[in-house]
């Protein structure tokens, strides 16, 4: 089977997806309407299945499938998800890929993967998404530059131009905002998978992640500055799972069934980088990967996956610390009142540590 071909999509999905986008304003607006109108595959609340079928899943990508999200992959390739009796979907993402939290939201995807102030972010738009688990301790989401005009601070970025995706501004916009700094004095451009515009002097500075575009500029000798965006204020995890609250309160136990999936595969990952790196350029990724870069990305994935808590408690954990400190910068920057949503609102542990538990 070429994992690269999408499986037919649920028909609900096909409703659901047959009209005009969803925006958080007509999420908002349809909200109230019955949550019968939400149908979701087979499975997903308990609904009669045969011997034969599998609960389906589909996870929308924050990025185009490379390394970064081998994890997944492995734990399609090793028959994990199969195990769990899961048919786990993964959506590629890319540049100008927005609106996942709302289709969370309204049932059109399963899960996704953000931050911890993107979590944060959709709560306070009224889009009842919440955390339950993150793949990376330490955010690799970095703005590179050239190292002869390099940006290594938030006063760095006055007069600059910056290639960063549309989901991120709003969290530079922020950072900007609370250091006092006019957001009008940084130009913010679109910004492509190819990071050869930073190389060749179009941009002042380019968002991406170093164990990804960073990577990919270093190979080809490109000197570089990196600002790492949790040192610049950022708090917390990246790649931070979200679904939304109803499927978390209802049908917890598949989410479970996911995450032990996952945790296999992404310890698969860190156990077999080269040869993840091999499954993503010749089966699972987009075409085109190089395989130098992906063997030196997924080399670097033990630097930010296996560390901190999850160093403590196992793969995929999540801190309510960082999502203390992301509820505080959205105060900060007046996203929010103080206390308006708590961290019972944007996470949960109850359903990581279940599926550790479970793992034994």
């Amino acid at each position: 089977m070429d994992h690269r071909t999408t499986p037919p999509r649920h028909p609900s999905l096909v409703r659901l997806n047959a009209g005009r986008p969803l925006s958080r304003r007509n999420f908002l607006g349809a909200s109230a309407a019955s949550a019968g109108a939400l149908a979701l595959p087979a499975g997903l609340f308990g609904l009669p299945v045969t011997a034969q079928a599998m609960d389906t899943t589909i996870h929308q990508l924050g990025w185009v499938k490379s390394i970064q999200f081998g994890g997944h992959f492995a734990a399609i390739h090793n028959g994990y998800f199969a195990e769990e009796g899961i048919e786990a979907e993964f959506l590629p993402g890319g540049p100008g890929t927005t609106g996942s939290d709302v289709a969370v939201a309204t049932g059109q995807i399963t899960t996704t993967d953000t931050d911890v102030e993107g979590t944060i972010r959709s709560r306070t738009a009224g889009v009842p998404v919440k955390a339950f688990g993150a793949i990376m301790q330490r955010a690799p989401g970095a703005v590179m530059s050239l190292a002869e005009n390099p940006i290594n601070t938030l006063e760095d970025f006055v007069g600059k131009t910056i290639a960063m995706p549309d989901g991120t501004r709003p969290q530079m916009t922020n950072l900007l905002r609370s250091a006092g700094i006019d957001t009008n004095s940084v130009t913010f451009v679109p910004v492509g998978t190819d990071p050869g515009i930073l190389a060749a002097g179009q941009v002042d500075g380019y968002y991406g992640w170093a164990t990804n575009q960073g990577v990919m500029l270093q190979l080809r000798g490109v000197d570089l500055a990196i600002a790492y965006m949790n040192d610049l204020g950022v708090p917390g995890h990246a790649g931070v799972l979200i679904a939304s609250d109803s499927v978390i309160e209802e049908n917890a136990d598949l989410l479970i069934r996911w995450l032990r999936a996952e945790i296999r595969g992404w310890q698969w990952h860190l156990d077999n980088p080269e040869e993840m790196a091999e499954l993503m350029v010749e089966t699972y990724g987009q075409r085109g990967l190089d395989l130098e870069a992906q063997i030196a990305e997924s080399r670097m994935m033990a630097d930010f996956v296996p560390v901190g808590a999850a160093a403590e408690h196992g793969l995929l954990w999540l801190e309510p610390d960082a999502f203390e400190a992301g509820l505080e910068f959205a105060v900060a920057a007046g996203d929010m009142e103080p206390g308006q949503f708590t961290i019972d609102d944007v996470m949960t542990q109850d359903l990581i540590r279940t599926a550790h538990e479970s793992l034994g």
